[in-house]
């Protein structure tokens, strides 16, 4: 087999400092073996070693490990850029909740193509993902993610997000989509399974522990909202008597390996309790800034010894799924949140879109930086571009300077999944044709004309709910 040598001006490969891999690589390389990383040294020494290998890559380019996205929402799409004005109740009860009766799997194949094109073009090689919606009896929608995931060539952690309360028909439909998507992942190159828990309101108390009972079992994970506005700790509070943290304790939850996405409003016995069962967290400072949630206490979860990754969120609440905004963004907050410039370094922030989201996802043997043996996910950031012609910081260029258009290729085990900045295993134009009258009919069928301009015209944003 041919070997691929991956060059750069630098090499950032996250590796952490008990490793004998360098974090840091002036004029280095990363030598591939099929859908391994097999070496990481100087190009020096690593083209004189492999003299016959492919070399991709420049002198002057900055590679990385694939970006791990630890939260999002490929249910949403079909509808980024809509309802800017609401707070995440309002956002939930205006726009969700209609949208979730009429997802369809052709749907979800759609939009999951057209976000994952978007994630891919930012340096994204793995999504967590958890699609929202309520489930269908005759065709599971969530096999579509899977479907879009495995054409693309990204790498997903898939679950499936629902709730009973209110909803009248019960826990045994959603467990049903849980059984078709774990099917759909168990028999795909790129995807694997983790049961989705949307937040503790949508649920009945059966219905909860049913869920937990089903990952418990089964031996998966659970991809789960915690504590993303201050109403949400309130409201457990007065139905459970403990904050949503101690009821998922209670309850059993932590007894598989947990990501908490947003976890806003924690007090200090939450991030003990966090820290004492194993639970990793995924921050995402773009949307909980666009639904006015708060900002993360991210410092003093890391403190913890919390794995904390970075995640854009749903593409109705970031709404773009560009992951270097996110982590540009996150390192931003925790310095407007501290009024400190030394409360996040762009190092830590790419820390925590790289090992520290394989971390909070427990895939750290596997993937998040760039050593012997770890799943050959990698990046190249095109250093003949403007924005890079002086890397002064090679870790402030790729957090701080660099955006999508710098990202030039992107490996997905071993495999091109974007080449020369296009997207290599689907159309483009294809998939953006196929997207617009779906999205278009699910904005009727939602009901949401009001909130589109794609028929009649958005809401004024001075206009409340």
């Amino acid at each position: 087999m041919t070997h691929t040598l991956i060059r750069g001006g630098w090499v950032l490969t996250a590796a952490p400092d008990a490793s004998s891999t360098p974090s840091a690589i002036r004029d280095g390389a990363v030598l591939l073996d099929g859908d391994r990383v097999a070496a990481v040294g100087t190009f020096a020494e690593l083209s004189a070693a492999n003299p016959d290998a492919t070399v991709r890559g420049g002198a002057n380019d900055i590679v990385t490990p694939g970006f791990v996205n630890t939260h999002g929402h490929f249910s949403e799409g079909l509808i980024t850029g809509i309802g800017s004005q609401y707070t995440l109740w309002e956002w939930l009860n205006a726009l969700i909740s209609h949208v979730n009766p009429v997802m369809t799997r052709d749907k979800a194949y759609a939009g999951t193509m057209l976000q994952g094109i978007q994630m891919l073009r930012s340096g994204v090689t793995t999504a967590n993902d958890m699609f929202c919606s309520d489930p269908i009896a005759d065709e599971p929608a969530t096999p579509g993610v899977v479907q879009a995931l495995e054409e693309l060539g990204l790498r997903g952690v898939v679950s499936f997000g629902s709730g009973d309360v209110d909803r009248g028909f019960g826990p045994a439909p959603i467990l049903a989509e849980f059984d078709a998507l774990r099917e759909a992942a168990d028999a795909s190159r790129y995807s694997t399974f983790r049961v989705g828990m949307s937040s503790i309101g949508r649920y009945s108390d059966a219905a909860w522990q049913e869920h937990i009972d089903y990952a418990v079992n089964g031996g998966h994970g659970i991809h789960v909202h915690v504590h993303e506005v201050r109403e949400e700790v309130t409201a457990a509070r007065q139905r459970t008597g403990r904050t949503v943290v101690g009821h998922a304790e209670a309850t059993g939850m932590f007894r598989v390996p947990v990501i908490a996405a947003h976890s806003v409003w924690m007090d200090r016995q939450d991030r003990e309790t966090y820290a004492a069962n194993g639970v990793g967290v995924a921050h995402n400072p773009v949307a909980n800034g666009i639904l006015a949630s708060g900002i993360a206490p991210v410092a003093e979860l890391r403190a913890l010894g919390i794995p904390v990754g970075i995640g854009v969120d749903g593409p109705a609440s970031n709404d773009s799924q560009d992951f270097l905004q996110a982590m540009k963004t996150a390192a931003i907050l925790a310095r407007i949140r501290d009024l400190q410039a030394t409360a996040m370094s762009a190092r830590e922030a790419f820390e925590m879109g790289t090992i520290g989201g394989a971390r909070a996802l427990r895939m750290e043997t596997e993937i998040g930086s760039l050593e012997p043996g770890k799943r050959a996910d990698v990046v190249v950031f095109d250093g003949e571009s403007p924005t890079l012609a002086n890397v002064h910081d090679p870790f402030q260029a790729v957090v701080f300077v660099a955006g999508s258009r710098e990202v030039k290729d992107v490996w997905v085990d071993g495999e091109l999944s974007l080449a020369d900045f296009e997207v290599t295993r689907v159309d483009v134009r294809e998939a953006v044709a196929r997207a617009r009258p779906l999205a278009r009919q699910l904005v009727e069928q939602a009901g949401l004309e009001r909130l589109s301009a794609l028929t009649g015209g958005p809401l004024d944003d001075t206009e409340r709910p």
